[in-house]
């Protein structure tokens, strides 16, 4: 085995680190997009409801 165990363990970690980040990465960007996609997107239309007629 190459190197010292502290440099393998070192190692580890940072794949470990950079699989762990793009993860999160990814997530924060899927809801920003989310977020400024329900921001951009007009309210939908309320329909008005009806007094009941009187009897």
């Amino acid at each position: 085995m190459k190197g010292t165990p502290r440099s393998v363990w070192l190692s580890w970690a940072n794949q470990a680190a950079s699989i762990w980040t793009g993860v999160f990465a990814a997530a924060a960007k899927r809801n920003q997009a989310a977020f400024l996609k329900a921001m951009a997107a007009p309210r939908p239309a309320t329909a008005k409801r009806r007094k009941p007629a009187k009897r």
